[in-house]
């Protein structure tokens, strides 16, 4: 339990302190695997699936290393797991302030054999 109240100070951390910029880019480095609501609000959509399937389509794509079978990223919005990636057409990119992604090894080791194929955690703006 203590873990999962770390979460969004590790997102924070991790949005500020690690990963590459892109060329041109001025703000804050970021990972592959965190997106930030500005550069959310720079595309196009209005759920925050159309968003993550143009700038992140790769957190979709299932790692070949999975024993076959049907499966779906969990998708955990503020410490509680929603669902399959579907869930993401339901958020709104307004309410958005960061989406990160876990890889299957990272997400089973926090939210069990329901996370198989990795995770998608959002943080959204207090209400």
């Amino acid at each position: 339990m203590r873990l999962r109240r770390a979460l969004p100070l590790s997102l924070a951390l991790a949005a500020a302190c690690g990963g590459r910029t892109r060329p041109g880019n001025t703000g804050p480095a970021v990972g592959a695997d965190v997106v930030l609501s500005d550069e959310l609000r720079r595309v196009q959509a209005s759920d925050l699936w159309t968003a993550l399937q143009h700038l992140r389509p790769n957190w979709f794509r299932r790692s070949p290393s999975l024993v076959r079978g049907q499966g779906d990223l969990l998708v955990v919005v503020d410490h509680v797991p929603q669902g399959g990636s579907g869930t993401l057409r339901q958020i709104p990119i307004g309410a958005v302030l960061v989406a990160r992604y876990l890889s299957p090894t990272e997400a089973t080791g926090l939210y069990g054999q329901g996370a198989l194929y990795g995770a998608i955690v959002v943080s959204t703006a207090p209400r």
